[in-house]
């Protein structure tokens, strides 16, 4: 029988353990979007070398830390705050902007909704077209921004659809809402994996914003979805001062302070990791475009969001099948407006990825 699967994301193996009787560690996570080579073998080394820093506190003030993402951001120091990833970080300061009326731009990441409504927001969604290969661009969304917004959420590159904006479009988006008082939020969740990082990320002109605030974390591109590492740039002397005012002293961990020191500095990992995925993505995204009837949207991370052929399997139908073999994608039905015919695959090690695409030709 056919199971439910438009509730399983790419954090639920459990779920997908009880559900199919597979055990998540026989489970190969093209749904989950993390790094497949594992986490900084240098930070991985000082930590081993020193785990005496668990009986430590970490530095009230995280400076070495926050140093470490200064550089590696060119954003300012002073301009960081660290939360335990982006989910808490996206909680945070929205609860300290508390707006009354919200843009959600789409088709994208379900929790910025999930949060605006337990603020009793307004939600305005400004959703991009297959037409235009689910892109919009910055003329576009401020033509539909409603007056009076509040705060716009943009994620770039974007969940699922792997499109993204790039430095022109985001300067003059950061322009027209620093003139309306408007906060603009970019969730950069992806970003490090784009050969195009640094036409796409908005992370230094916070230097120059001050309406202006960028959500990164470290769980999927330095794949550390364990350490519970994320940080916020702004320049906005309100937000940061709530942030602080909120915030428990000691909030991230002196394991994720040590680890994130250091793989923030670690450029031969971090090279590894952009060339490796660029490879997987050329031929990922060359074997899907081979099967007939397949469409794919341009990638600018580690992601690409397919839609299937006419008249073949749904992708809660394709979902089910590779899961009984161990291979786990995203059916993108939840993911509002796309319908029961997209999917979203990360990519993986090129060994798994061939698996994959062999097991979605057979089934297609």
């Amino acid at each position: 029988m056919k199971k439910e699967t438009t509730a399983f994301h790419g954090s639920d193996l459990e779920k997908i353990e009880a559900v199919y009787g597979i055990k998540k560690e026989n489970i190969i996570n093209f749904a989950a979007n993390v790094n497949p080579l594992g986490f900084s073998k240098k930070a991985a080394g000082v930590l081993a070398d020193d785990l005496s820093i668990i009986s430590r506190y970490p530095d009230p003030a995280y400076t070495k830390l926050k140093n470490a993402i200064s550089s590696y951001t060119n954003a300012d120091s002073n301009n960081i705050i660290l939360g335990n990833g982006v989910t808490e970080l996206l909680s945070l300061f929205l609860s300290i902007i508390n707006p009354l009326k919200a843009v959600v731009i789409g088709p994208t990441y379900s929790e910025y909704e999930k949060d605006l409504k337990r603020l009793g927001c307004e939600i305005c969604h400004i959703d991009a077209l297959e037409t235009n290969n689910f892109v919009l661009t910055a003329d576009e969304i401020l033509k539909q921004t409603p007056s009076g917004t509040d705060l716009v959420i943009l994620c770039n590159p974007n969940n699922p659809t792997s499109g993204a904006l790039r430095r022109p479009e985001l300067i003059k988006l950061a322009q027209a809402y620093q003139e309306s008082e408007t906060y603009l939020m970019i969730d950069e969740t992806y970003v490090e994996f784009s050969k195009d990082s640094d036409e796409i990320s908005s992370a230094s002109l916070t230097n120059h914003f001050d309406h202006l605030l960028v959500l990164r974390g470290t769980s999927k591109f330095f794949a550390t979805p364990g350490l519970r590492l994320g940080y916020a740039l702004t320049k906005n002397a309100e937000l940061l001062a709530s942030a602080k005012a909120m915030q428990d002293p000691w909030n991230i961990n002196s394991v994720a302070e040590t680890v994130g020191s250091v793989m923030f500095t670690d450029e031969e990992y971090i090279h590894l990791v952009q060339k490796t995925m660029e490879d997987e993505k050329t031929y990922v995204c060359d074997a899907l475009e081979k099967i007939d009837g397949m469409k794919i949207f341009p990638v600018n991370g580690n992601i690409v969001l397919a839609k299937l052929p006419k008249g073949s399997l749904t992708s809660d139908e394709l979902f089910d099948i590779l899961i009984r073999q161990g291979l786990m994608i995203r059916s993108c039905t939840s993911f509002q407006p796309l319908g029961n015919r997209f999917i979203r695959i990360c990519f993986m090690s090129h060994e798994d990825n061939v698996k994959l695409i062999n097991a979605m030709k057979d089934a297609l």
